[in-house]
């Protein structure tokens, strides 16, 4: 399993490994109701048997070493064990990517042409101030 992360400051864990877990951008702690998980950058951490085995839905969060905290979507766990969200929360996950990507793009772009604005002084008359 994996853990996604947006710039909304949401989340999801998707995958199909249920007794693996990490995430690929950073660092953290992740809860699950009242379980913590410490979750290494770029490596896997091996995922507990949850609640003695137990079934339900719980609350989730993840917390990145800047202290940022993620509202994660609620976590299906069955036998322990998390189950892979909707193919739905998948769609929806790599959409959030991609708005987060067009997002940044976007950014880079604005300020590129903001220095761009800056660098080139329109008023053919300037010199004749200065």
């Amino acid at each position: 399993m994996k853990i996604q992360t947006f710039k909304n400051g949401k989340g999801i864990i998707h995958g199909n490994d249920p007794k693996r877990i990490g995430c690929d951008i950073k660092s953290g702690l992740l809860k699950i109701g009242n379980t913590e998980i410490k979750i290494p950058y770029g490596e896997d951490a091996i995922m507990p048997s949850l609640f003695h085995g137990a079934t339900g839905d719980y609350n989730a969060t993840f917390t990145d070493e800047q202290g940022t905290v993620y509202t994660l979507e609620k976590v299906a766990v069955r036998g322990g064990r998390i189950l892979p969200p909707s193919p739905t929360a998948v769609e929806i996950m790599e959409l959030h990517c991609r708005a987060d990507e067009a997002e940044a793009e976007r950014d880079a772009l604005k300020e590129k042409v903001w220095e761009l604005e800056h660098i080139f002084d329109t008023n053919s008359l300037n010199f004749l101030i200065k």
